[in-house]
């Protein structure tokens, strides 16, 4: 059930808030009403995938609890292994087989899973609580608590990848509590806004960009479409950054606040700075579950500590970039991205910081370059992009403007949370009739126009 689709929009959305306000008065219900709504939402996708999800809480929640009464530190490190393991037969295992095939000259026995949604964000709300719960930072909580933490629906799928203690002790307030009215009108403006960043702007550049990287595939990008294939940049933001704002809005309606995800990444004046605004919730989870216990290791002593920081980045933005895919092209992405967050944080070391304008030329430049590695399929598909480099741009007109449009949005306008904390500003009727009109023609350009899932569903 995708957020941009009218099952969600009119069907699921306003019908588990009239449920869950029946729960108003029982607060025995709320949690549970919520972890049953979650397990329906994920279900639809992909029933087969439902028992994975409900024994993955069970198995992490019985491991605290048995963690808690043994204070057995080989608890926690079977159940984070045993996370990470499922996690890498059903999104690795093929990928792992191909690569070994290929190096011993053996035949490749390939399983051909189909990678269940959400199995990565989950697995890191696994991981994070456990982690925290062996360092002694987190407590145990009741099963509903717990699952809802994992299953919640609007952050399930595809984050943002919210710490325990950021939203569980939110659930099972009340829905009309005080304030409920002005979380509901954040919450609207919020969804009415990643609707336009995925509908308006990320999926009106993925008409133009999708079939430049399908002939990218087979040969070398012709007539200038090397340049326009570089918008992937921007169309992944919008599309990720979409999905973000929904499912933080959805969440506000019903009383759980999640952690901001993007907050203009465009306008980033170094790599350094770029990755504390770009899916941030993930690159806090990458510095304090990776990179900090790898630059930490003490390996080298204070002597190779500049030396250590930047081969912990390597390796900590080379699994990022695996993360997001069973793919050598990815690897690669994650190593580029590393490399450059190692010379940035070395030149602060020893050199001034450029003038801002450069630092923001030279950040955003690298990053719109090297994402054509990551949505390539390929390095060979990502070469004939690069190839194509070498021709004259040629526009379309609408690929034109939507990118025109993608760069004003993402480089001139303040960041979403922004325009809604300036709209709480704005007389409330104002802000109504506004959000109202633009909702009803998104929900009609929506009924006009094909549905594209979300990019990082693949994840």
């Amino acid at each position: 059930m995708l957020f941009n689709s009218y099952e969600f929009l009119l069907g699921f959305l306003p019908a588990s808030l009239l449920i869950y306000s029946l729960t108003d008065h029982r607060p025995q219900l709320r949690t549970w009403v919520l972890v049953l709504l979650s397990l329906i939402f994920y279900s639809y996708w992909n029933v087969r995938f439902l028992p994975l999800m409900v024994g993955s809480i069970l198995i992490n929640w019985w491991a605290a609890r048995l963690f808690v009464a043994t204070r057995s530190a080989a608890v926690t490190t079977t159940a984070i292994v045993a996370n990470l393991l499922v996690l890498g037969v059903f999104k690795y295992a093929d990928f792992f087989s191909d690569n070994i095939s290929e190096l011993f000259g053996l035949p490749a026995a390939h399983l051909g899973l189909v990678l269940p949604l959400g199995i990565s964000f989950f697995t890191f709300h696994h991981i994070m609580y456990l982690v925290d719960l062996r360092r002694g930072r987190a407590p145990t909580y009741p099963l509903d608590r717990y699952a809802l933490y994992i299953c919640f629906f609007p952050q399930a799928i595809s984050g943002p990848i919210a710490r325990w203690n950021e939203v569980i002790d939110q659930f099972g307030e009340r829905l009309f509590r005080p304030g409920w009215e002005l979380r509901f009108a954040s919450g609207i403006v919020l969804i009415v806004i990643g609707l336009f960043e995925k509908v308006i702007i990320g999926d009106a550049l993925g008409r133009g960009i999708d079939p430049i990287y399908q002939e990218a595939l087979v040969q070398p990008v012709a007539n200038g479409g090397g340049w326009m294939a570089l918008a992937f940049a921007f169309q992944v933001f919008f599309d990720f950054a979409g999905y973000s704002d929904i499912a933080i809005g959805v969440a506000l309606m019903f009383g759980v606040v999640l952690p901001l995800n993007f907050d203009g990444p465009f306008r980033a004046t170094s790599i350094l700075d770029f990755w504390r605004r770009w899916h941030m919730t993930l690159a806090r989870f990458l510095r304090d579950y990776v990179f900090q216990p790898l630059s930490n290791s003490g390996v080298g002593g204070r002597k190779f500590r500049i030396a250590r920081l930047v081969v912990a980045l390597l390796v900590t933005m080379a699994l990022c970039g695996l993360w997001h895919g069973a793919a050598w092209h990815f690897v690669l992405w994650g190593v580029l991205q590393g490399l450059a967050l190692g010379f940035a944080a070395t030149w602060r070391q020893w050199l001034p910081s450029p003038p801002a304008l450069i630092g923001w030329a030279a950040t955003v430049g690298f990053f719109i370059v090297t994402i054509v590695v990551f949505r390539a399929g390929n390095l060979e598909a990502a070469r004939h992009v690069y190839q194509g480099l070498t021709m004259a741009p040629n526009w379309h007109p609408e690929g034109r403007n939507a990118l025109v449009g993608a760069i004003v949005c993402a480089v001139v306008l303040p960041p979403s949370h922004v325009i809604v904390e300036r709209l709480n500003q704005v007389p409330r009727r104002v802000v109504a009739c506004g959000a109202a009109v633009a909702a009803v023609a998104l929900l009609l350009f929506i009924g006009n126009r094909d549905t594209f899932e979300f990019i990082y569903y693949q994840f």
